[in-house]
């Protein structure tokens, strides 16, 4: 059996951030209610010196509780272009964790990566065990690096544990380690159900856009179908397409239309105002070998705030949720099931969803990691 006391220290991929607040922050956030978590990321080099110079360091070094100690590094200048760098990012960011895990005296250390590149910095720590959470087929994205296939090949070889986003990364690793277990994207249920009460309020920058309002909330990078938004737009120009969340590697959204709405990045918390908002929630993913492996988080958030969901052909939202979401497979069918969504007002989504919330929890699902993690 494991050593039930142990302290993290957790290497990813993705910020410590609140307008993001994703799977990794979501599972230490929970972990860390029993147990010290040290985590610790990249951001970019840009808005790390601009929230310096505005006195916004907590935004990238602090506690968000106790036991919670983040660290966000920015990337050397240039890193976005050249791969070397890259490298000598995780090397640095590898490097600090283990400074920090022995100031505050970690014992019992378990590795928990969400990012396969760190496989080559495992030298580095004196760890009991090494957990490995996939979220994302990353050789799909543009940015990584060209070995990152080769990399999680020995990450999910040495693993004590796998750990999966969705059933179709699971289908893709299975086989390769034994202990490989699927926990598709979780949510706060609670939270995102504040949308449907009369007491939350809608902000200012989007009470008086044009209903119908369509809306997106997460990363807006290169999984979204921007032709798709456009003809969205163009089409139907009495509609209002609404954007929410941090640009990733853009500088700006390539949509140029009048009914197109970028409100920029939104705490978390905030969110629920925003959902209250949206007439129709949008998953306008393009087809690709990357998003035909994800599980993304905004499927059940959406739902909890009882709004109707469109979604391209996304396998993972298809398995789960073709009961409560709008598949469709073309752009005029896109337009078609929105139109659906916004006259059918039979179906309480949000009571609907309410059973599989449990499940979909994420104080559940990091309960069920940390029991297989004590049996590894």
């Amino acid at each position: 059996m494991s050593d039930r006391n142990f302290d993290i220290i957790c290497l990813s991929h993705l910020k410590w951030e609140r307008t993001l607040f994703q799977r990794p922050q979501q599972i230490m956030k929970q972990l860390s209610k029993s147990h010290k978590v040290i985590y610790v990321a990249s951001c970019g080099t840009k808005e790390f010196v601009k929230s310096v110079l505005k006195g916004k360091i907590k935004d990238y070094v602090g506690r968000y509780n106790e036991n919670l100690f983040y660290l966000n590094l920015p990337y050397l200048p240039f890193t976005k272009h050249i791969k070397l760098f890259q490298k000598l990012m995780y090397n640095i960011s590898s490097f600090i964790a283990k400074y920090l895990s022995k100031r505050f005296k970690y014992k019992s250390t378990y590795l928990w990566l969400y990012y396969p590149v760190y496989i080559d910095y495992l030298n580095r720590f004196q760890y009991k065990k090494l957990i490995y959470d996939c979220m994302d087929l990353f050789r799909g994205f543009k940015t990584s690096l060209e070995n990152v296939q080769d990399q999680e090949n020995r990450l999910l070889k040495k693993a004590d544990i796998v750990f999966t986003g969705g059933k179709s990364l699971q289908k893709s690793k299975e086989g390769i380690n034994p202990k490989t277990y699927c926990f598709p994207s979780g949510v706060e249920y609670g939270h995102f159900y504040k949308a449907t009460l009369s007491e939350t309020t809608i902000p200012d920058d989007i009470k008086d856009i044009k209903h119908p309002i369509l809306g997106y909330f997460g990363a807006v990078d290169e999984r979204i179908d921007y032709n798709l938004i456009n003809y969205i737009c163009e089409k139907r120009p009495d509609w209002s397409v609404v954007f929410i969340g941090p640009l990733v590697f853009y500088e700006f959204v390539p949509v140029d239309q009048s009914n197109f709405h970028y409100l920029g990045r939104k705490n978390y918390d905030e969110l629920p105002n925003y959902l209250k908002a949206f007439d129709v929630c949008l998953m306008p993913f393009v087809i690709s070998e990357l998003t035909l492996h994800i599980s993304p988080t905004k499927t059940p958030e959406y739902l909890a705030g009882g709004k109707p969901v469109v979604s391209t052909a996304i396998p993972d939202v298809i398995e789960d949720y073709s009961d409560v979401v709008k598949i469709t497979n073309d752009y005029d069918e896109f337009i078609e099931k929105c139109e659906q969504a916004l006259v059918d007002k039979n179906e309480d989504l949000s009571e609907k969803i309410r059973s599989k919330a449990e499940a979909k929890s994420w104080e559940y699902i990091a309960i069920q990691m940390k029991k297989l993690i004590d049996e590894v």
